[in-house]
């Protein structure tokens, strides 16, 4: 049996474990292979993305089997290091109720845990980081059309959008 959700809470130990090592290894196959290699990044990097699942599905009160956290291959968010560019996060959380998939990545800026919702541009329809999240409410914000929407300058980063979209602001120097 394939599921494309998660199980939820009903379903046994056993059977969420098996959910979320498939959706692992689907989602990120040389990750879920070599995360007990001798190399201990690999390592490290598993038990970072465990603890950057535990902590978003707390804030989002979803279960943790309901979020996946795999690199993020937009190479303009990678991350710069001496050894070269590291890809970032992207965390993926299903909602369980509808199936619905919603994107984050890390907000740099936000001391302690925050996010960036990735939403479609209204003017490109290019995946965009639009609103910054740091508990339910802030998404639950987002998606009132009585709320006051508050979009992250990163929505307004013209590598990001298509060419000629109007929401992208030109780079200075440009």
């Amino acid at each position: 049996m394939t599921r494309n959700t998660p199980p939820g809470l009903v379903a046994g130990l056993a059977e969420r474990a098996v959910y979320s090592a498939h959706a692992y290894r689907a989602a990120d196959p040389p990750g879920f292979y070599n995360r007990h290699d001798e190399d201990p990044g690999e390592w490290h990097r598993w038990a970072r993305r465990a603890r950057v699942a535990r902590t978003i599905a707390a804030t989002l009160q979803v279960p943790i089997d309901c979020v996946l956290v795999t690199d993020d291959p937009h190479p303009h968010r990678a991350h710069r290091t001496r050894s070269g560019p590291v890809p970032g996060d992207l965390i993926t959380v299903t909602d369980p109720p509808t199936g619905r998939a919603w994107r984050f990545i890390p907000d740099l800026t936000t001391p302690g845990d925050g996010w960036l919702l990735l939403d479609r541009c209204p003017g490109c329809a290019a995946e965009v980081p639009v609103t910054r999240i740091a508990c339910l409410v802030d998404l639950g914000e987002y998606l009132d059309p009585d709320g006051d929407l508050h979009v992250a300058d990163e929505a307004r980063d013209q590598a990001l959008h298509q060419p000629g979209c109007t929401l992208a602001l030109p780079t200075i120097g440009t």
